[in-house]
Order: C-alpha cells, then structure tokens, then sequence
C-alpha cells in the first residue's frame, strides 16, 4: 500500500493537499465542502464559536497555541544524586506535624515532592482510600505516574490505582551499576543515557506496557497494594 500510494503524495505542498483531499473523498475547495455539507458544518461551527476557551480568547482572557508545541519533558535531575537526598532530607509534610519519618518521593513529571507510606497524606474518593501517590498521578498523569523514591534511589511506574511496578533510577556509580535502597553507599551520578529512555517509556506511552512485563517476571507484586502508596 507504501508504494501504491507514495507516487500519489509526492510532488508540491498543492499535490499533497489534493492527493490527500482525494483520499479522504473531500472537496480541495474549503468553501464547497460549506456549501455541500452545510447541514453538517453548520452545528460544528456553532458549537465551536460557543466554546468557553474560544470566548475567552476572543476576549483576551486566553493566548493561542502555537504550533508546533513544546514537547513535554521529565523534570530535570541533578547530577550527583547527594542533592536530591538533601532535598529529601529538608522535606517537611505540610499535613503532618509530628516526627514520624517520612519518605519523601519526587514527581518526574511536574517535580512535586510527595510523602508515602504514611497515613497523613490519605485521600477519601467515593469512600475509596487512596495513598498521595495515586491520587497525585490521576491529577498530573491522567492515572499514569513515575515517582522517584528518594531514600531508596529506586523509580516507582504506576497506572491506575492497582497497577505499578519497582524500576532502576538512572543514577549510576562509578562501576556503572545502581544502587536500590543505597545499601553499598557509593557515590551515584546521574545517566543521562537511562533518564532518555525513561523518557522514550513515556513519550510512547509504554509505562502501562512495561508494568505488565515486570509483573509478569516478579509475581509478588501482584499483592502489592498499590492503591495506598
């Protein structure tokens, strides 16, 4: 079908336009495809006249976006990963006063600090209890979620409120291996190598995908609630 088509499409911007009007059984006149499909575009049109962001635009109250977008990226990591335990180190819960230990983890997608494995930070949604971190990805990744758990050095991939997995950080020590749970103590850098593939995992949309394949290798997790993290 590539090469039944590809002499179709080559040629000027103009041949482009046609070829691809052709195959979409579309009028290359905009005002003719008004004219005969007015029943139809009309109600669209208005519908998108009445829109509150295109009011607001026409207001003044919106700016336009513009093409093409920026793309979204993971929050930028430090280098030496001694930074983002001291960052832990000076994290305060804002819903807790007293001198519990808190395990602070961080938000790759927007940079928020979070505190897990605490009750302090339990959400009540439709009588459902969910842990911060759940109920932080339904806001900033639409259920999707990467969070770095700092005390551990260790990433935590989850999806939904039944579905995550344990991944290595992208920080490195010198002899090129990580450090879960920081047991050996060494000095980790961060690999920008292992943080652009993490970010491919997520351009693609293939956290939910990279779940399923570590569960299927460690089967423990499937009891692992998730829902309270």
């Amino acid at each position: 079908m590539h090469s039944a088509h590809s002499s179709s499409f080559a040629g000027s911007e103009e041949s482009h336009f046609k070829a691809l009007c052709s195959y979409l059984s579309l009028p290359t006149n905009l005002f003719l495809l008004f004219q005969e499909h007015w029943n139809i575009v009309e109600p669209l049109v208005q519908r998108w006249c009445t829109d509150p962001a295109v009011l607001n635009f026409l207001k003044g109250e919106r700016t336009t976006i513009r093409f093409p977008r920026k793309r979204n990226k993971l929050v930028e990591l430090p280098e030496d990963y001694s930074c983002l335990l001291n960052q832990g180190s000076q994290f305060r819960c804002p819903q807790s006063s007293d001198d519990e230990p808190k395990y602070p983890v961080m938000c790759l997608f927007c940079g928020a600090m979070l505190c897990s494995l605490t009750s302090c930070c339990q959400e009540m949604v439709n009588g459902e209890e969910f842990g911060p971190c759940t109920f932080h990805s339904a806001d900033c990744g639409a259920g999707v979620g990467i969070f770095l758990k700092i005390k551990d050095c260790r990433l935590m991939l989850m999806a939904g409120k039944n579905r995550g997995c344990f991944y290595p950080a992208p920080y490195l020590d010198e002899y090129g291996e990580t450090d879960p749970n920081l047991s050996r103590g060494n000095p980790l850098q961060l690999c920008h190598e292992r943080y652009r593939k993490l970010h491919l995992l997520w351009q693609q949309h293939c956290i939910i995908e990279e779940i399923a394949r570590n569960q299927e290798t460690n089967q423990v997790f499937f009891g692992f609630n998730w829902q309270l993290i």
